[in-house]
């Protein structure tokens, strides 16, 4: 029985319970502080002050309101890519409050114990962060836990959010983003615990805002950091008087990389296109394959990029670029056309015969001269053969041409005299055709035909001539690169060096 009853007395010596007059030490607050003695370890002190007869985890500390102090320090920032609003912040979170049941005192000096394999039998502020967005997990999250001497407890917590920020995408891409997150209690109102921030992050009682610290190797990935507040969130309260702090994260985009893949490349594009008004009118080709590969390119490089920006509904920057550059390289394309179009039209048709006539002329001239023929007026070479094959072409062409002025003009028409008469083909070695007469000639209203300067200034259908319709490249030349650099320099003054600088104080 000796043996029985001892270890029952020794147990009544160490953990007397309460009589009942007196309250559980679980809730009473004046406990009276450990004295340890040198010999113990960091083990057996805390498992004396974690002992559940003397602390309950389930019960706050009985101070009214409790203060808890708040600190945080950045680690890294991070973002998808440069055009995306979600960002990635890690950070720690430093809490600090006292909580008398875990004072002691240590005869061996030390101030403080290492706790962290603890953290889930001690009491810790219920928080929980509000945010848009979500959270990612991380391992391990706890990093420190600490009991001083006078029962402040030190925990240090990491965590890695994924926030959903607020752009002013109508300016994309000289925006500013600015993410936010609150911290709050879960069960806790504003009398009963209230959060306030210290160390570096402390809000000056003259000032509305404080700031956060960040690591010296603070990690930065198409995440680019210009500003960050710390405030208390009071008069935001939306489910009650609940103590709330604040952090408003502002970021900016990477401006060259906008730059050297949108900005630059569609100055290239549109100026290329204005090139065109320096080629020739009836240059064809080369004015198409250079109006449409201008476009082409544009088009490709744009949504290209187009499609890694934010979805919204509402016009950006970046709509306003692409849909002005548009506009002018396809106005450029389009004034070729016309251009070309008037040109043709104006020209008289009598001129394009002849230019036709003369190419099959200049063709046999050019087989002629390639076949070194000497005699040509020998009838028995292929040269001489040749040759009046062409005289006969020539003859039978002027023909043609004066039997449908005959026509045109009816039996009372008067010519012009003329000094100079027609010699013969045969009598020239060297082969130059003669204008047409309707091509040189203005028909007046008694009939006669007036010669014309040249067929340039010759006036064409409605009174205009080739001259003033290439007037209209020249015109181009001025217009289109001056509204351009106009729209260049609103541009970027508006949304660059007015609404973007305005974007990082909303």
């Amino acid at each position: 029985m000796r043996w029985l009853i001892l270890p029952y007395l020794l147990t009544l010596l160490m953990h007397p319970h309460p009589s009942s007059g007196e309250q559980s030490p679980a809730t009473n607050e004046t406990i009276s502080v450990l004295n340890f003695g040198a010999g113990l370890t960091d083990k057996q002190m805390l498992d004396r002050l974690f002992h559940k007869h003397r602390y309950d985890k389930r019960v706050k500390p009985k101070l009214n309101p409790l203060k808890v102090n708040v600190s945080m320090v950045l680690l890294s920032l991070s973002s998808p890519d440069e055009s995306s609003l979600h960002y990635e912040v890690e950070f720690l979170m430093h809490q600090i409050w006292i909580d008398p049941r875990l004072s002691f005192y240590d005869s061996k000096g030390r101030n403080f114990l290492n706790g962290l394999a603890h953290h889930k039998d001690i009491w810790k502020p219920d928080i929980y962060i509000l945010k848009h967005g979500s959270y990612k997990s991380i391992s391990p999250t706890e990093i420190a836990l600490r009991i001083y001497t006078n029962g402040t407890i030190m925990y240090t917590m990491r965590r890695h959010l994924v926030l959903t920020c607020e752009g002013d995408l109508h300016i994309f891409p000289f925006d500013s983003p600015m993410c936010t997150f609150s911290v709050e209690s879960v069960s806790s109102p504003r009398p009963a615990m209230e959060f306030v921030w210290t160390g570096p992050n402390r809000v000056p009682e003259d000032e509305e805002t404080g700031s956060l610290a960040a690591t010296s190797k603070l990690k930065q990935l198409n995440a680019y950091l210009i500003k960050n507040e710390t405030l208390y969130c009071d008069g935001q309260m939306w489910r009650g008087d609940y103590s709330c702090i604040k952090v408003n994260l502002h970021f900016t985009r990477d401006k060259w990389f906008y730059y050297t893949t949108v900005f630059v490349p569609g100055l290239i594009l549109v100026t290329s296109s204005f090139v065109t008004f320096w080629i020739e009118w009836n240059a064809e080709p080369a004015r198409v394959m250079l109006g449409v590969t201008t476009m082409l390119n544009f088009f490709t490089t744009s949504n290209k990029f187009r499609s890694k920006l934010p979805v919204v509904s509402n016009l950006t920057a970046m709509n306003m670029w692409d849909g002005v550059c548009m506009f002018f390289i396809y106005a450029s394309f389009l004034e070729f056309i016309v251009v070309n179009y008037l040109c043709r039209w104006v020209q008289d048709p009598e001129t394009k015969a002849k230019k036709r006539e003369n190419a099959i002329l200049d063709s046999l001239k050019i087989v002629t001269t390639t076949l070194d023929m000497k005699h040509p007026e020998n009838a028995g070479t292929l040269g001489g053969t040749l040759h009046n094959v062409a005289g006969n072409l020539e003859t039978r062409l002027k023909e043609v041409r004066q039997r449908k002025i005959t026509e045109f003009t009816g039996p009372n028409f008067r010519h012009m005299p003329s000094s100079a008469s027609p010699q013969k083909h045969s009598s020239r070695t060297d082969y130059s055709p003669e204008p047409s007469l309707a091509a040189t000639s203005q028909i007046q209203p008694g009939g006669a035909l007036i010669p014309t300067p040249g067929t340039q200034d010759t006036p064409g259908p409605g009174g205009y001539t080739l001259s003033s319709v290439k007037k209209i490249d020249i015109y181009s030349r001025r217009i289109f690169p001056c509204a351009y650099i106009l729209f260049v320099l609103y541009f970027f003054i508006r949304y660059h060096h007015i609404e973007g600088a305005l974007s990082v104080d909303y």
